[in-house]
């Protein structure tokens, strides 16, 4: 039975033009589509940076594809190479409006979950896969108090119960992104 992959990006926010975990996701899957195999299957789906969105729209999907693996992606302009987050915590406390305009401070996720979840894809495996490509890669302890680490959380606590494992990877800003969709083409094909 094919492995099936679900990768996740977002569309701009910030009043940036762009934003390269969505452009990754869609040139994944453009890429990737013609090239289905036996052995797996890739969709992609490009998130709304918004709390009341992102997650919906990316369990949408889940209920329809059921995928064995998530590997959520997002932008973190202030990092200097790619990391993969360990931990979704409960909580936000958003800097910025999201693209709705909703700003929640210093607020539970959910006010009856649990404080934090691991990742279920092992940190140690995608680093070994980063590394294998030479690419720099760090741990990262927090997904910040954002949408990513909404999404993040939302989708941990969505799958505890199923046989899906879910990771999330940020990118870092940066002037060229080719050498980093290859990075995570080459992750994603690890997995």
């Amino acid at each position: 039975m094919a492995k099936k992959i679900l990768i996740t990006g977002f569309l701009p926010f910030d009043q940036d033009p762009t934003n390269p975990s969505g452009d990754w996701v869609n040139w994944m899957v453009a890429k990737s589509m013609p090239h289905q195999t036996k052995e797996r299957i890739l969709r992609g789906i490009v998130l709304p940076v918004t709390f009341q969105g992102a997650f919906p729209a990316l369990k949408k999907v889940c209920d329809e594809f059921c995928p064995d693996i998530i590997v959520m992606t997002g932008l973190a302009k202030n990092r200097k190479e790619l990391t993969v987050e360990r931990i979704g915590i409960n909580w936000v406390d958003a800097r910025i409006p999201d693209n709705d305009g909703v700003q929640i401070l210093s607020s539970k996720i959910d006010s009856e979950g649990p404080d934090g979840l691991f990742t279920t894809v092992p940190v140690e495996k995608i680093l070994d896969l980063a590394k294998a490509s030479n690419t720099p890669m760090k741990l990262s302890t927090s997904a910040g108090e954002y949408v990513c680490n909404d999404l993040l959380y939302k989708t941990l606590c969505y799958t505890l119960d199923k046989k899906t494992s879910a990771t999330f990877i940020h990118i870092p800003g940066s002037d060229n992104y080719d050498g980093i969709y290859l990075a995570l083409e080459s992750i994603v094909n690890g997995l």
